[in-house]
């Protein structure tokens, strides 16, 4: 019986120190670096594709040029 009387305690300590008022508010996150990444990201991106486009080009010309 003391063992309940005791765990009903802490569990009742435990309930009222994790509703302590004081706590604070986790700030939103900066998006500045995140977006600067993205934009990079997207700009490699058609970069990748301009350059797809022209080896598709190249890769073009040769097979008409051993035809």
């Amino acid at each position: 019986m003391k063992l309940l009387i005791r765990v009903a305690a802490i569990l009742a300590l435990v309930a009222i120190v994790g509703c302590n008022k004081d706590d604070k508010q986790v700030e939103a996150v900066d998006p500045g670096p995140l977006k600067t990444q993205l934009e990079t990201l997207q700009q490699a991106k058609q970069v990748e594709q301009q350059i797809q486009g022209a080896a598709d080009q190249q890769r073009q010309k040769i097979e008409e040029g051993t035809q």
